[in-house]
């Protein structure tokens, strides 16, 4: 009886391990999420490299002479708008502000003194014991004092110029991309101080070929792929109105919008110019599954489960990957590639659920 028993339970165990093992039923309901491939018309696009470029570049060059006293950034260094970059001794430029300050007051009262009498010889004139040859003249002072105020005016301007250009400020908030000078040197008038760029203002510079210029034109869209698979709308287009003597391609600025992190100048993206449209066959990205060189999704029909190879194309925006082979519209395909996998398995011999 105890024999009988054991043999039971063996046989019972046999069963349930090849249950597990033997083709799934028709009417089997699989553990698995799955989405449709879908067929829809979307932008047909001209893809070509770029490289991002900065709006606001520049070197920033001394437009006094003088010895460096001063210096407060460095190469890589993040600067405010209007931030000290370094300061000349300016005891020369200082002095020359005095001196033109100076000479203005002294015309000044040359002015004052010359209204004085000039209204002292009108009110004499009124009564007739001023000659004529006098008023002429004390106009002429007047005319002259008045010159001398204006011309010391303008040598105080240009002093305080002289001043101001003693301490160079940033033009715009950025990043130090050079220093070409040392604490220490004398600096005359146009030599390089600075080099800087900002971030805040990026552009795309690429070129588009003869042929498809009048149809990009015509579209005047544009989107470009940053570094994180991440496609960002041109803000705007500024095509160029001449093509390259050799390539003779036309030259096309791609303004991106602002705040864009992780995009830096130099670099290389992929632009994306609409067109015209077609028709594609669309399925999620999170069905594509990359294995080494393979590309493939899990074909569902009804309670099978099949390794499809697939050949994709561009990514399109909300998480759609183009199909160029391999499916067609209608399929299903499984949203859980890594379950799929592992029910594929335990489906074969040997596996386990």
């Amino acid at each position: 009886m105890m024999a009988k028993r054991w043999l039971f339970l063996l046989c019972a165990g046999c069963l349930t391990i090849w249950s597990a093992h033997a083709p799934a039923r028709a009417d089997e309901t699989l553990p698995l999420a799955t989405a449709t491939v879908v067929e829809r018309t979307v932008p047909d696009e001209l893809i070509l490299e770029g490289t991002v470029e900065a709006i606001h570049q520049a070197t920033v060059t001394a437009k006094t002479s003088g010895t460096v006293v001063e210096i407060n950034f460095d190469v890589n260094d993040f600067v405010q708008e209007g931030a000290v970059l370094l300061r000349f001794q300016g005891r020369v430029n200082q002095a020359g502000l005095l001196q033109a300050r100076a000479g203005l007051t002294g015309a000044s009262a040359n002015l004052l003194r010359a209204e004085r009498e000039y209204l002292r010889l009108a009110t004499l004139f009124e009564q007739k014991t001023a000659t004529a040859a006098q008023m002429d003249q004390a106009r002429a002072n007047l005319d002259a004092a008045r010159s001398t105020v204006e011309a010391n005016q303008a040598q105080v301007t240009t002093a305080n110029e002289g001043v101001t250009d003693t301490v160079v400020r940033a033009p715009y908030s950025g990043y130090v991309v050079k220093r070409f000078i040392q604490l220490g040197e004398t600096a005359s008038v146009g030599t390089p101080l600075f080099s800087g760029m900002s971030l805040d203002a990026l552009r795309v510079q690429t070129a588009v070929p003869q042929a498809r210029m009048a149809q990009v034109r015509q579209h005047n869209h544009a989107e470009v792929l940053l570094a994180d698979n991440k496609r960002v709308t041109a803000k705007s287009l500024v095509f160029f109105p001449y093509a390259d003597d050799r390539s003779h391609d036309f030259p096309v600025r791609i303004l991106l919008p602002p705040g864009l992190e992780g995009v830096f100048p130099g670099t290389w993206v992929k632009t994306f110019f609409t067109v015209g449209e077609r028709s594609s066959v669309l399925v999620p990205e999170a069905a594509v599954v990359r294995r080494s060189e393979l590309t493939a999704v899990y074909v569902v029909q009804g309670a099978a489960v099949t390794l499809q190879p697939v050949v994709t194309g561009v990514r399109r925006p909300e998480g759609w990957v183009e199909i160029l082979s391999g499916l067609q519209a209608g399929a299903q395909v499984a949203m859980d590639p890594v379950r799929a996998g592992q029910y594929l398995h335990a489906k074969r011999p040997g596996g386990a659920l």
